[in-house]
């Protein structure tokens, strides 16, 4: 947490300081808390506490609306957020001075155009562990984790969501109201997510499928904007 705060005083001593950029932080949360990620080894042995040691997903053709207009599209948008890698979690996005929004939309996944053109660099580098083949294309949000009920080996419930083909499009569209502030904090709650799965038989997802869909759209509902406590 603190190497977070670090990165974002650094990007608002530039040009974040003059109204140029817009930081997005993008949060996630289980149990109310701020995500800590544990080891695999750590998950299994605690037993009856549910762990989670991977979470990535991309964010990508992110986008600020105003009265429902579009007025900034983000270039060349493809992020890879990585709970492990505080600065993965910072985006910064240079937008025009006195640009007026209320509206924050941003994809889960990469769409099917830039899939189907096959492999990059960056953030979409295959090494970065978030691509399975051409037929599948990439992985737009992973989550593994251990829970005392998963009766998988060590415990160790695993989601990998993906497809960019008919009917299998796991990409989704996510529309947040906001301040129009030029720093936000997005929130993922992983609650909504994991405390609707029956971890018992419900553990494992690792293709596009039917369950894959239905999963990617428990990812719209899961995000929102964080409001500063009054």
């Amino acid at each position: 947490m603190a190497t977070k705060v670090l990165l974002v005083l650094c990007l608002l001593a530039g040009p974040f300081a003059f109204g140029q950029s817009t930081v997005i932080s993008f949060e996630a949360v289980l149990e109310g808390e701020a995500l800590n990620l544990t080891t695999a080894d750590q998950g299994a042995a605690a037993g009856t506490k549910l762990g989670i040691h991977t979470l990535r997903y991309y964010v990508t053709r992110v986008q600020l609306l105003n009265g429902g207009t579009v007025v900034y599209t983000e270039p060349d948008s493809y992020h890879l957020v990585d709970a492990a890698i505080p600065e993965s979690q910072l985006l910064e996005i240079a937008t025009p001075p006195e640009l007026e929004w209320d509206d924050l939309q941003f994809t889960i996944g990469v769409d099917s155009t830039k899939t189907a053109a096959g492999v990059f660099g960056g953030d979409l580098d295959p090494t970065k562990g978030m691509y399975w083949t051409w037929r599948s294309g990439y992985i737009n949000f992973k989550l593994e984790g251990t829970a005392a009920e998963c009766p998988a080996r060590g415990h160790r419930f695993q989601f990998h969501i993906g497809g960019f083909q008919a009917p299998f499009n796991t990409a989704r569209r996510v529309v947040l109201r906001t301040d129009g502030s030029s720093f936000l904090t997005v929130r993922l709650d992983l609650d909504k997510i994991i405390h609707n799965r029956d971890l018992s038989t419900d553990y494992r997802i690792m293709s596009p499928t039917a369950e894959a869909l239905e999963f990617a759209d428990s990812l719209q509902r899961a995000f929102s904007i964080k409001r500063a406590s009054r």
